[in-house]
């Protein structure tokens, strides 16, 4: 974790739009290495979450500067470096992600306590929970052991065709 002892508003808001670029950028590689349109859809809503993150800050940002972000240059000791890059495994590019949201929900939770500004502590901590909710959402849809690079088989098509055809069978006996 990033040693923080004290930061200025407008860098805490740098960095944190510099995760959620690189969040984005990181489900977005994810969701093109799983075959599985389930685990697809999951990576590619947690990137439009990211972006939607992003335009939040965004936003704040232009507010309390009164400036517009066309581009973020920021320097290494800005940058949150605990973030593991996505690998073209998908299991591991999973339980990446995991790691990445639990260091950006303690990155979050960490700014917060350091802010004067009461407003933008709350939106940091309001930020912070959101991750928390992805965090919960990648523990849940991707529980080990991790079987991302495959694509469906058939017995698994079968089974459920069984499963379901089952179900219908039930209700008919009613």
């Amino acid at each position: 974790m990033l040693k923080i002892r004290s930061i200025d508003s407008v860098d805490a808001l740098k960095m944190a739009i510099q995760c959620k670029i690189d969040m984005k950028n990181f489900y977005e590689k994810a969701s093109t290495l799983v075959k599985n349109d389930d685990a697809v859809a999951i990576l590619k809503g947690l990137a439009e979450k990211e972006e939607a993150h992003r335009q939040r800050l965004i936003k704040v940002y232009s507010k309390l500067s009164g400036k517009k972000i066309l581009y973020l240059n920021l320097g290494r000791k800005h940058k949150l470096n605990t973030l593991v890059k996505c690998e073209d495994d998908p299991n591991e590019a999973v339980r990446a992600a995991k790691k990445n949201e639990a260091e950006i929900r303690n990155f979050l939770i960490t700014i917060s306590r350091r802010l004067y500004e009461a407003d933008l502590r709350q939106f940091f901590r309001q930020l912070a929970m959101e991750e928390e909710q992805h965090l919960a959402l990648l523990e849940s849809s991707f529980e080990e052991p991790l079987n991302l690079d495959e694509e469906p088989t058939r017995e698994d098509n079968d089974s459920m065709r069984e499963i379901a055809s089952a179900d219908r069978d039930q209700v008919k006996t009613w």
